[in-house]
């Protein structure tokens, strides 16, 4: 009988570790979800300045080809015409 009771006290004691340990757990779960999230976040802002970016540098190669259009027209034009 005192077997059975120790074995029990045994038992209670490892039942006892694995809740300590599964609480330990659940914290770094729940911590790891909040960097996650914060690190959600921060990617959909970086995204949306990339993206931002993107569309600055097409139209500035939009203008810069314009310009270029431009001043080739600007030399091209008298030289035909005669002026």
């Amino acid at each position: 009988m005192s077997t059975v009771k120790e074995d029990l006290g045994t038992v209670k004691t490892e039942l006892r570790t694995v809740k300590s340990d599964l609480n330990s757990v659940k914290q770094d779960l729940s911590s790891v979800k909040t960097d996650l999230t914060s690190l959600k976040e921060q990617t959909t802002k970086t995204n949306e300045k990339v993206e931002t970016y993107q569309k600055a540098s097409q139209q500035v190669v939009n203008l810069a080809f314009g310009m270029i259009v431009t001043a080739a027209l600007a030399v091209i034009l008298p030289v035909v015409t005669n002026r």
